[in-house]
């Protein structure tokens, strides 16, 4: 129906205007003076107007007022077997049929209906042609009183559908996830988010032990139903929400503490930002929140373009510099994977010609769900390296939210407000500049432990480490691309840095920078590229995961990647990971015990590589066969009794996937892990807030399958 209603439209007005006059914004060659100048840009940005293959509109062309006669009226008759066609599908839908057909064409006609809601302006332009033009139709023995007494009762049946519209469009998802594990030769698995799989329960008294299970055991549901809503005004400013209920949030089993409290022993994604190392899943308490709530709208301000958006709202820059983590490998769903920051406060836009400025802020912090959990909590910031080997255990999950062990951590500081803007300059045709500057600001801080402390107090709430030594934190930087014809250049810098109110806590070794250029064609496409992460940078984004460690830090070396289509139905894609360690020695402040510390030296090595073959095997299912290796090589260290190896790290995957419907898919994931500490000091990779667990046999292997099934669908 749409490209029926296209041609003809396009055909009536491709020879009803004649003036040829210069229009950049429109048809090159029609005047912004003409009557039908807006009909033509709002015809044009519908779909409706498509002029001709080499975009000029040519209606200086001369044409007889009898061609356009016909044109006029084949549109005319075009629009009328239009609406007769949906009333012939009314009464067919009335005499009933098998169910799904029948969902199938009211889904249909609902779609064939909403598009005739947008017809108003064009029926207009089509009755003032038919009446410019009466006697060339006449003279072809169209009955001009009954076409325009046609059009005038398409328009008010075009007028009832837009003045009876729902007020509020609603669309949504729901999701059922199911995850479950299972032990081999008495050892847990590993997930690429560092939890066992394949246990039941933890004792967390020394010696502390995961007793290790099978899949009917170590198996955990989850559901989730997210609706979107949004006003569907066309004047004034516009609203959006997305409400979203299910028990993928929050933690409720608990197991005794040796020290007489109580730890969560199973928990699900506990917020929208974070892992727990070392905890298993488990289903939280049914929660109910607004993942986001807000109004925007656009105007001018001194002749410039403004527009806000104001509530709960999101907003995400780049991976090195402002970007929620997917913190979700195994499920997949938009609202978790976006990369946005969700936050209370706003983001205002000022254009100024095609520069864009973003001033975004608010509070981070206190945004509670139904059972009390925070949504997306956020830290940024980092004193000395993650990773020293010997003194502490290897890295797990995300920096903010490793235990604190050993006598140092990252100290990344809890955000609870931040405000920052961001640049976006275009580079003619070729380029884009993205430059942004953030700050942040918790109302407690950490001490030199990397605990939170009392606001007001300075007390450490957690353990006893002294006052307050960090509360503050910025992060800034920039982003360019770059084409240069079939090779794409993107390369960034930026940085962060610690202060306690105004006193400098770090500014050395803080920042990263990347550089990467890609190829592609339409049969295959290799990109390749360096990066450096300095020991102290940590910045709020998801910049990768090195196997169980995310956002990984006091690195550098090159990556590499590549994928091939190898048929219509079979794809490769595989990428490789080198780097040593940057060798640097941070000096800590006297907030922190002072002294001086170096992570990853420049002989120590971590590769990653990865292999994905991907297989259509019809329009309705599709199979994956994938692997993940990450080989350490670990130097010893004379002097500290570190005495290095070359622990490893193994996930090898086999997926399927179905398409039930358009609005539908059901996935299926079998993971088997192979992780071996080699006996390296620390390789454990099962802690839970600083207590090593041990299983029934070795104390840093694990291995073990894990399933999970997905099951999502749309409305």
């Amino acid at each position: 129906m749409n490209k029926t209603l296209k041609y003809a439209l396009g055909a009536v007005l491709a020879v009803g205007i004649i003036t040829p006059v210069f229009a950049q914004d429109n048809f090159p060659d029609v005047p912004d003076n003409h009557w039908a100048y807006e009909a033509l840009a709002r015809m044009k940005k519908d779909g409706l107007l498509v002029g001709y293959p080499d975009g000029l509109f040519r209606g200086n062309r001369p044409a007889s007022r009898y061609e356009l006669a016909v044109a006029v009226h084949a549109t005319y008759v075009h629009l009328k077997n239009i609406t007769d066609g949906l009333q012939s599908q009314i009464d067919e839908l009335k005499k009933g049929g098998n169910s799904q057909e029948l969902r199938d064409q009211i889904t249909q006609l609902q779609n064939d209906v909403n598009n005739m809601k947008g017809w108003g302006a064009d029926i207009d332009n089509l009755k003032r042609l038919a009446d410019q033009f009466q006697k060339e139709l006449a003279s072809l023995g169209v009955d001009v009183e009954g076409l325009k007494k046609d059009l005038a009762d398409l328009a008010r049946r075009v007028g009832v559908l837009e003045a009876h519209r729902f007020p509020i469009e609603i669309h949504g998802d729901a999701n059922l996830f199911m995850i479950a594990g299972a032990s081999s030769s008495h050892r847990p698995g590993l997930t690429v988010d560092g939890r066992p799989v394949g246990v039941m329960g933890a004792i967390f008294a020394p010696p502390g032990t995961y007793v290790p299970r099978g899949l009917t055991q170590d198996m955990t549901i989850y559901h989730e139903v997210g609706i979107r809503m949004s006003g569907n005004s066309e004047n004034g400013p516009k609203w959006h929400a997305t409400l979203v209920t299910g028990n993928m949030l929050g933690a409720e089993n608990f197991v005794g503490g040796g020290g007489g409290g109580s730890f969560p022993a199973r928990t699900p994604f506990p917020n929208q930002s974070s892992t727990n190392p070392g905890w298993p899943f488990g289903e939280g308490v049914t929660s109910v929140y607004f993942q986001d709530l807000a109004v925007d709208f656009d105007t001018s301000i001194i002749g410039q373009g403004f527009s806000a958006e104001l509530g709960r709202t999101g907003y995400s820059i780049d991976p090195y510099i402002f970007q929620r983590p997917d913190n979700t490998p195994y499920f997949q769903n938009d609202r978790w994977d976006n990369g946005k920051w969700m936050f209370d406060g706003g983001i205002v836009g000022f254009h100024f010609g095609g520069a864009k400025l973003d001033v975004f802020g608010g509070r981070q912090s206190n945004r509670l769900t139904s059972n009390g959990v925070d949504l997306q909590p956020m830290a940024v910031g980092a004193v000395g390296p993650q990773f020293i080997p010997g003194t502490t255990i290897r890295p797990i999950g995300l920096p903010n939210n490793a235990p604190a062990l050993g006598t140092l951590r990252t100290g990344a500081i809890p955000v609870d407000q931040h405000i920052g803007a961001n640049v976006h300059v275009p580079l003619g045709q070729n380029g884009k500049l993205d430059l942004a500057y953030i700050w942040f600001e918790s109302n407690s801080g950490v001490d030199a432990t990397g605990h939170v402390v009392n606001p007001e107090t300075f007390v450490p709430i957690a353990v006893s480490g002294g006052p307050r030594a960090a509360n503050r934190a910025t992060v800034y930087g920039g982003d360019l691309k770059w084409n240069f014809g079939a090779i794409v250049f993107d390369g960034g810098y930026s940085a962060s840095g610690v202060t306690n109110g105004k006193k400098t806590v770090t500014s050395k070794d803080n920042f990263a920078w990347h550089a990467q250029a890609a190829y592609d064609t339409s049969r295959w496409g290799v990109q390749v590229g360096y990066r450096e992460i300095q020991p102290q940078f940590n910045a709020p984004g998801d910049w990768g995961r090195i196997g169980i460690w995310w956002n990984p830090t006091d690195i550098r070396g090159p990556q590499a990647s590549a994928h091939f289509n190898l048929s219509d139905k079979l794809s490769l894609h595989g990428s490789g990971e080198w780097y040593n360690g940057t060798g640097k020695t941070v000096t800590l402040p006297a907030s922190y015990g002072g002294g001086a510390v170096m992570g990853l030296s420049t002989h120590d090595r971590i590769n990653r590589y990865t292999a994905d073959l991907g297989y259509r095997i019809n329009d309705a299912w599709n199979a994956t066969v994938g692997l993940e290796f990450v080989d350490w090589d670990l130097k010893s260290r004379a002097g500290s009794g570190f005495i290095g190896g070359k622990p490893r790290e193994r996930w090898y995957n086999l997926g399927l996937g179905y398409n039930l419907s358009d609005m539908a898919r059901l996935s299926f994931l079998w993971q088997w892990s192979d992780y071996d500490g080699k006996g390296v000091a620390g390789f454990n990779p099962f802690y839970i807030l600083g207590n090593p667990i041990s299983t029934t046999t070795s104390k840093d292997r694990a291995t073990g399958s894990l399933v999970t099934t997905q099951l999502t669908v749309r409305f």
